[in-house]
């Protein structure tokens, strides 16, 4: 099997500097596959991990997502993310927040669009924003990172549903079938900090709901053709 390429490999990881902060080196490898592929990537883990702090001359052992950092130089760090208070600042990455935008990020822990930010090479392009629920932080994720796909478990995409999840919206779909094949309509939107399409608002539906409201649909739209064309 093609081993999937990343951007640092597993020769690469510093389990010294993780040993330093607190991380077993046994934990770093017993990783699952997308977790490990992800840390490998240089992205933050899912997972939070006890690490070593220093806080007022305090030794501590405080919870925090981790991931490798590529210096300058060649070499590869470790950075922690600890948990932090939830603040919106004013400003991100150039872009000022409108009061509805906090409110947004506040609230819905999304800001439901993309926006324009500046990246650290000062360049413009569009971007998801969220807030990790586990670490308070808020992160980034260019809108190209995410390919909408055309079906979700199972369930196909209109045109206008795959546009307002590109844009950043939460969109229902119904639908979707369950590993347990179920079927089940939830609420999808794209979630920055997992940088994946996140589900909410999960509603199991009776067998041939979906297909019964995919019918009454159609015939609601085939009686309205009739009517104007009498």
């Amino acid at each position: 099997m093609e081993q999937q390429k990343t951007r640092m490999s597993m020769d690469q990881i510093p389990f010294d500097k993780l040993e330093k902060v607190g991380i077993n080196r046994d934990l770093i490898q017993k990783m699952e596959k997308q977790e490990m592929t992800d840390f490998l990537n240089g992205f933050r883990s899912d997972k939070l991990y006890t690490v070593n702090a220093k806080i007022n001359g305090e030794d501590y052992r405080i919870p925090a997502k981790i991931r490798l950092q590529s210096n300058e130089d060649g070499s590869v760090g470790i950075k922690v993310h600890p948990i932090q208070r939830l603040n919106i600042p004013d400003e991100y990455m150039g872009h000022k927040f409108s009061k509805e935008e906090k409110g947004a990020l506040l609230n819905d822990k999304n800001l439901g669009k993309t926006v324009e930010l500046t990246g650290r090479d000062g360049k413009k392009d569009n971007y998801y924003l969220s807030i990790d629920s586990k670490t308070n932080e808020m992160i980034p994720l260019r809108s190209s990172y995410i390919q909408i796909p055309e079906k979700i478990k199972g369930a196909t995409l209109s045109a206008e549903q795959k546009e307002n999840l590109a844009a950043g919206k939460k969109v229902t779909v119904e639908g979707m079938t369950g590993k347990d094949e179920k079927r089940f309509s939830a609420a999808l939107q794209i979630d920055a900090a997992s940088r994946r399409i996140g589900f909410s608002d999960f509603k199991q539906e009776k067998q041939g709901q979906s297909e019964t409201a995919k019918q009454e649909k159609s015939e609601g739209k085939r009686q309205g053709a009739k009517q104007s064309v009498s």
